[in-house]
């Protein structure tokens, strides 16, 4: 049995990351870039004004200067101006190299001529390179292609580049007893929650959704399900359900027998503590156990890891907020990721009765992970999954 920290050891090494491809600005948001950003050239790649006013020497002392010009923005610029002179210039405008720009507040305008009765103080020009020089990095290979960081990318002229592809994700519910949710279950069954479940939180972190399939108990109809093209083609496969050992339960056969090595069969937390991990060349295949709970915390912490690293993303870290709401009682000495509500104040416990209580995820937002033999009480600092975004 591993621990939770020996898993996550394992897919930080053990997961790969997929190929890089060339994508244009208007289909990369969020996905990660594959390489670093390097500036090519200054930015500013010139000195411009940062208000509108007029432009003076930096040496020029108080008085009277005559206007003997002006720059829009776009426009191009004279070399210099003389020691009395001035330029009215706008918020962008292209200056001149060593002057200062006088905001329009701050002086007299009259006709040909404007005093300016002090000087001084903010100079009010963006120098050229002065936010950036050429050959620095921008943005650095693992960033997330957020809209500012494609701006970023648009202001180089890169409208093409390489990020990581999206993980495409094929999706096996299994069980005798599993219906479609639009089916009235009969006695003994109930309705397939899981693949709604995965589907949404594969779409909420990014991935593709390569496809949902259902068989039954017997192993031979679950390895010609697997055996489709749209699933050996998949870069990750989640198996839901029959991952314990119980006599119908064959999902380590069936990963084994399609040729997955197996490096994680049970682990050593609660929910979750049935979880298969196991790779196959490129394919990582994951097989989570069935009851939702479980469902959910194995896919907010250990698959959004794997997606995070086949993406090229940074796995997601812990975070560290303050313990809010009643003391966390629990019989169990196993490390625990407890279902929680994160808000301004710090993470809220919330009740659970066990990893089949489906509507206690309804306002589940975060998960605490406390370890084994801890109780946590309010005040305490405790790590948190944070779970989507979280609202």
């Amino acid at each position: 049995m591993l621990s939770v920290e020996q898993l996550l050891a394992l897919l930080e090494s053990r997961v790969p990351a997929l190929a890089d491809k060339a994508v244009g600005l208007d289909s990369a948001r969020g996905l990660v870039l594959a390489e670093d950003l390097v500036a090519g050239a200054d930015e500013p790649a010139f000195d411009r004004s940062a208000m509108d006013g007029f432009a003076i020497r930096l040496d020029a002392a108080p008085g009277v200067f005559q206007v003997v010009g002006e720059c829009a923005p776009g426009a191009p610029v004279p070399e210099s101006i003389g020691e009395s002179e001035a330029l009215r210039v706008f918020t962008g405008s292209a200056l001149p190299p060593g002057v200062r720009v006088v905001m329009q507040e701050d002086l007299v305008f009259s006709g040909a001529a404007v005093e300016i009765p002090a000087v001084g103080g903010a100079t009010h020009v963006r120098l050229r390179g002065s936010a950036s020089r050429a050959g620095d990095v921008l943005v650095e290979k693992g960033a997330v292609l957020t809209p500012a960081v494609l701006a970023i990318l648009a202001s180089e002229g890169r409208v093409r580049l390489r990020v990581f592809a999206r993980p495409r994700v094929a999706h096996l519910t299994t069980g005798s007893e599993v219906v479609d949710p639009c089916e009235t279950p009969a006695q003994g069954q109930v309705r397939n929650t899981n693949s709604v479940l995965v589907r949404a939180m594969l779409e909420e972190c990014g991935a593709v959704p390569a496809g949902h399939w259902h068989s039954g108990e017997a192993l031979e109809e679950s390895l010609d399900v697997c055996r489709r093209p749209e699933i050996e083609g998949a870069d990750l496969l989640l198996v839901s359900g029959g991952a314990s050992g119980g006599a119908h339960d064959h999902t380590a056969r069936l990963l084994e027998t399609l040729g997955f090595e197996i490096f994680c069969r049970r682990l050593d937390c609660r929910p979750g503590k049935p979880l298969i991990v196991g790779v196959r060349g490129n394919q990582m295949a994951m097989g989570l156990p069935g009851n939702p709970v479980s469902h959910f915390v194995t896919f907010q912490v250990f698959v959004r890891r794997v997606l995070a690293r086949m993406s090229g993303a940074s796995a997601p870290a812990f975070a560290r907020v303050v313990l809010t709401g009643p003391e966390i009682v629990r019989q169990d000495v196993r490390e625990t990721f407890w279902p929680a509500r994160l808000s301004g104040s710090g993470v809220e416990p919330l009740p659970w009765l066990d990893s089949g209580h489906l509507g206690a995820l309804a306002r589940v937002n975060a998960l605490i992970r406390v370890p084994g033999r801890a109780q946590p009480v309010a005040g305490d600092l405790v790590e948190v999954v944070v779970c989507g975004d979280a609202r």
